[in-house]
């Protein structure tokens, strides 16, 4: 014992002694712009190899404890790092270095690129590796929602390969509708055909200024897709990543059960139900089932022929899986020499939704290949193809219709008649099962060319051709099967011969060419950039549809495979623009910069002598902070203060011949009005109609934008900070022109002759530090914009056609002043009312009560509010001066949208967030969804069981009526009331990684191992109703294809 004693004596006393040589000591300093010698605070100080650190303070000092042998390392951003051994040293000042690189941080601009900080138009770039992060979409400019202020992108459905996105940059465009142009390689492209994992950054450009480069379809913004590029004298990498995600449906409104149903529909005075049965007789066996289930095994009664369902079944549960999986593969190798770069990347994404059978699907596999070749000293060709193919399968039943069936609707399964025969049910979830569901097949090529030939020294010429080739076919077949309605539960009609097979084939070509020479040369201060050249587009698409009737066998339907008659049809168009273009760009001293550009364009969607125009455009900037009197100013490392005033013309029109008088043909049909037969051949006589007027001198919209902003940066960029306020004017809109004499039979042709003026403001700010080991970045955007008419010819102010002052969004309604009540009508004037026993009807109001034009009000019915004073209830002549009682209530503008998003990484540990929502905005949804039974064949959800009674005055929803009418529908009138706060936040995207560390990689020769979970559209906090999301775009009648949740786990693999 005393031996060990002894031993652990000395084992102390050597590591005390190695301690006193291993003693702390204090370094301090002062850490400087080596530039400017100005002190730099925020720095990080980090003993090298450990997560000992600290940092300056606001004048650049700093105090850190070391030991002999440390190595410090300095670091902030903006600044090159630098490493410093402190052997023999208690004080050490460093001077950083700026970071050239971040200094010359360059954009893509129109043909082109700039220098970030030169720029004098509004754009916004977003580097999609910030953004997308392997993030389970299929489409990149979903990807960007809520990452760049002024940029709307609305979604229409949640379906799987659902296209049609509404992209929107800075408010409503014009009247005839518009938006931005989404360009790969300066040519138009769909986004559907671009992979999000080829893409490498996205640049929106906002201002006519920086769009009018491109002409006709740039009238309202422009979208600049890059995608990833080679790099020369890399050795070959491969990357590989997978997503695997589940989905689920969000915002399905629970439907009231079969006994809250049919009490409910008894209220309303209901009798019999549509389907025959009488009400009260149900409500009864209803009480009984609620009492004793045993006493209905089958959960159902039966009374004179008709069934009496009393059980709660699941069609919206058998119709939808509660759950969709995704999965998504992504493989590219990239590699070059010194004179030649590629890059082949492949994706396929494969999306089952929601809905039973594979019946709900989109299948994609897409190609890009990239070659980057130096084919002489001055000459580099570049050759890109990508290729898409997809499949697109589409339920047979409607979202809508799920939610439209009761809750005592059998779900599934077969009707048993009394003889034992078996017939399936006409439900969603059968019909899936059973029928032949659409199917929707995309085949697209796209080759780019582009020739870059260096002239002389600042002269490069360069030509881009792309042709592009798509082919859509679309097969939809009707089986026939023979069903049982599962409401009346009688057989449905059948007749074989309807049985028929219908193929639309469309095949579009598209050519663009683009031939440009590009001068630069800087003579001492002054900088000259010069660019002109020429577009040229053309597209022509041709459409064959045939089907023919009584298939031979319904498991193969083709149409060499059925025998009755066959039909045809075809449709075909073509347009071209064509486009001389030039801008200059001159810099003094890296200060003052100027801009000039113009286009003259011209389309073959306007008559001759009106194709062509010109339309100019100016920017301006200044760098304020390079001014030496800015220099002392600490914390601000740059400001550029920026305007700019441009036009550019608009072709949207609502046809692609316009200008040319149409006639259409007919034979009129069935209806009735005409009826001239060939009594030889038995078929009617076609017959041309009245082609439309057309205005000879219609041509351009004109979009004119005025912007001014600044852009500028703080804390040794730490932080920066980017606002801009523009107005943009749509000039000479076409619409109707002067009406015309009744006596001419044709209605006033399209001209020229309305106005539209948005006006908004955009902000963002990000922030960008290190702590330590802890690197990250924030950023937030917030915009908003206005719009309103500043011309238009409607003379007589109507309210149903747009007019002057007209802010676009507006909602006129009444204002809601309760309900009726007893005490509103005089003493004894109220009966009650045969269809609904315990409600009144049928009396008098009270003098100075308001009344409903033309209808007797009830107890129980809305109230509103008199405005005008005339004690009645309507809405005027419908026109500006006398709307009645009517006024602008709300307005259904998206106001105050914005975004935040943010990366952090520690050590091999990342995680993301993306957020994004609306501040402000006005809905009125008069539909199924919001209010309970509205007609004979709607539900009631259980959210609408709050309604007016003469036992619950207090309900939220008004008095109802026998199949939803009577007075219900003036109830439902827009109005204060019901108007519904449009408001919400939603949380898009987390996501959280783990990189495996390097040294367990390279034992094995991977370069990168990542993996990943992820949660997509996770949830949102919103005041909407039940069943209605806040991102759909389109509300409808509620029976909109649910939007989707989704959480994903994922990997990312370079080797």
């Amino acid at each position: 014992m005393k031996k060990l004693f002894n031993n652990c004596l000395l084992f102390f006393l050597l590591g005390a002694i190695g301690a006193i040589h291993a003693q702390e000591r204090t370094i301090t300093g002062v850490i400087t712009d080596q530039s400017t010698d100005m002190p730099v605070p925020g720095v990080n100080v980090v003993v090298k190899g450990t997560s000992i650190g600290t940092a300056s303070d606001f004048d650049g000092n700093y105090t850190i404890k070391v030991i002999n042998d440390a190595v410090l390392v300095f670091s902030s951003l903006g600044y090159l790092p630098q490493e410093v051994d402190t052997k023999g040293k208690s004080t050490i000042n460093v001077s950083l270095v700026e970071d050239a690189a971040l200094l010359d941080e360059v954009v893509v601009v129109g043909f082109g690129t700039q220098k970030k900080a030169n720029v004098t138009g509004a754009t916004s770039s977003v580097d999609m590796e910030d953004i997308l992060a392997n993030r389970p979409v299929t489409n990149p400019i979903e990807a960007i929602q809520g990452a760049i202020p002024g940029l709307q992108i609305t979604t229409n459905s949640g379906q799987p390969g659902a296209s049609g996105l509404g992209i929107n940059i800075r408010g409503t465009t014009s009247i005839n509708g518009g938006g931005p142009l989404i360009l790969m390689n300066n040519v138009p492209v769909s986004v559907d055909d671009i992979n999000p994992q080829d893409v490498a950054s996205i640049t929106v450009l906002k201002d006519a200024s920086a769009t009018s480069i491109y002409g006709a379809r740039a009238a309202f913004g422009v979208i600049l897709i890059t995608t990833k590029t080679p790099a020369k004298n890399q050795p070959i990498k491969f990357n590989y990543s997978s997503t695997f995600s589940f989905m689920y449906p969000e915002d399905i409104p629970d439907k009231a059960s079969t006994y809250d149903f049919i009490n409910a529909i008894n209220d309303f005075g209901t009798n019999p139900f549509w389907t025959g049965q009488d009400i009260p007789s149900w409500v009864g066996f209803l009480e009984e089932y609620k009492e004793n289930p045993a006493a209905y095994p089958n959960g159902y009664a039966e009374l004179g022929g008709l069934r009496y369902p009393l059980a709660d079944t699941d069609l919206m549960g058998e119709w939808i899986n509660d759950l969709g999986f995704t999965q998504i593969h992504n493989f590219n190798f990239s590699g070059g020499s010194d004179k030649t770069s590629y890059r082949i990347s492949a994706g396929y994404s494969d999306e089952d939704g929601i809905i039973v059978t594979r019946n709900d699907s989109f299948r994609k596999f897409n190609v890009n290949a990239s070659l980057t070749t130096n084919l002489s000293d001055k000459l580099v060709a570049t050759t890109n193809i990508i290729y898409r193919n997809s499949t697109r399968r589409t339920p047979l039943g409607s979202y809508s219709d799920a939610i439209s069936f009761n809750s005592f609707t059998p779900a599934s399964g077969n009707y048993v008649f009394e003889d034992g025969t078996e017939v399936p049910y006409f439900t969603p979830a059968n019909m899936e099962r059973l029928k032949v569901a659409p199917k929707i097949l995309n085949d697209n090529l796209r080759l780019f060319q582009k020739l870059d030939y260096a002239v002389t020294k600042g002269l490069n010429l360069v030509g881009e051709y792309t042709f592009e080739k798509k082919n859509l076919t679309r097969t939809t077949s009707d089986n026939q099967i023979l069903t049982v309605n599962p409401e009346r539960f009688v057989l449905n009609a059948v007749d074989p011969v309807n049985t028929f097979f219908r193929k639309e084939n469309t095949q579009t070509n598209y050519n663009a060419f683009n031939l440009y020479g590009k001068y630069s040369i800087d003579l001492n201060k002054h900088s000259f950039n010069v660019l002109a050249g020429v577009n040229s587009e053309e597209n022509s698409f041709e459409t064959f549809i045939s089907q023919r009737n009584n298939l031979i066998n319904v498991d193969l339907p083709s149409l060499s495979g059925a025998t009755g008659t066959q039909t045809t049809d075809d449709s075909y168009g073509e347009w071209s623009v064509l486009g001389y273009f030039g801008r200059l760009n001159y810099n003094f001293d890296e200060k003052y910069f100027l801009e000039v550009s113009g286009r003259y364009d011209g389309s073959s969607r306007f008559p001759e002598g009106k194709r062509f125009g010109f339309f100019p455009s100016f920017s301006g900037g200044w760098h304020l902070g390079r001014e030496s009197f800015m220099q002392s100013i600490d914390f601000l490392s740059s400001l550029k203060l920026r305007g700019s005033w441009g036009e550019i013309g608009n072709q949207n029109t609502t046809s692609l011949y316009p200008a040319i008088p149409g006639l259409g043909i007919t034979d009129f049909g069935d209806t009735g009005s005409v009826n001239w037969l060939n009594e030889e051949t038995g078929s009617r006589y076609a017959t041309l109609l009245l082609p439309n007027l057309v205005s000879t001198s219609f041509t351009w919209e004109t979009v004119q934008t005025l912007n001014l902003g600044f852009d500028a940066n703080f804390f040794r960029n730490r932080l920066a900070v980017n606002f801009d306020w523009f107005k943009r004017q749509t000039l000479d809109m076409l619409a109707p022109g002067a009406e015309l004499p009744g006596i001419l039979g044709a209605n006033a042709p399209l001209e020229n002759v309305a106005d539209l003026e948005s006006k908004g403001w955009e902000f963002a700010a990000s922030w960008n530090d290190k702590i330590g080991e802890v690197n990250y970045n924030i950023g937030f955007s917030l915009s908003d914009n206005q719009s309103k008419i500043t011309k238009f010819d409607n003379p007589a102010g109507l309210l149903g056609q747009y007019y002057v002052g007209q802010e676009l969004g507006e909602i006129w309604g009444y204002t809601t002043d309760g309900y009726y009540t007893n005490d509103d009508f005089e003493a004894g004037t109220l009966n009650m009312d045969p269809s609904s026993p315990n409600y009144l009807t049928g009396g008098t109001l009270k003098e100075g009560i308001p009344r409903w034009e033309g209808r007797n009000q009830n107890p129980g019915d809305i109230k509103y509010i008199d405005q005008n004073g005339d004690g009645i209830i309507n809405f005027g002549n419908n026109t500006l001066s006398n709307p009645g009682d009517r006024s602008v209530i709300g307005n259904s503008t998206r106001r105050y949208q914005y975004g935040f998003f943010g990366n952090v990484t520690y050590k091999n540990f990342d995680f993301s967030f993306l957020a994004n929502g609306v501040g402000k905005r006005d809905l009125y949804i008069n539909n199924r969804v919001r209010f309970p039974y509205i007609d004979e064949f709607s539900v009631v959800y259980q959210s609408q069981l709050d309604y007016w009674t003469p036992e619950n005055t207090e309900g939220f929803f008004p008095r109802n009526y026998p199949l939803g009418g009577v007075n219900y529908g003036i109830s439902r009138s827009t109005q204060t009331k019901y108007l519904v706060n449009g408001a919400y936040l939603r949380i898009k995207n987390l996501t959280l990684g783990y990189s495996i560390p390097q040294e367990i990689l390279k034992k094995n020769k991977i370069d990168k191992l990542r993996i990943y979970i992820a949660g997509e559209n996770l949830f949102s906090i919103n005041d909407y109703p039940d069943g209605i999301n806040t991102e759909l775009a389109i509300q409808g009648s509620g029976g909109i294809y649910p939007y989707l949740k989704n959480y994903s786990i994922g990997l990312n693999l370079t080797f």
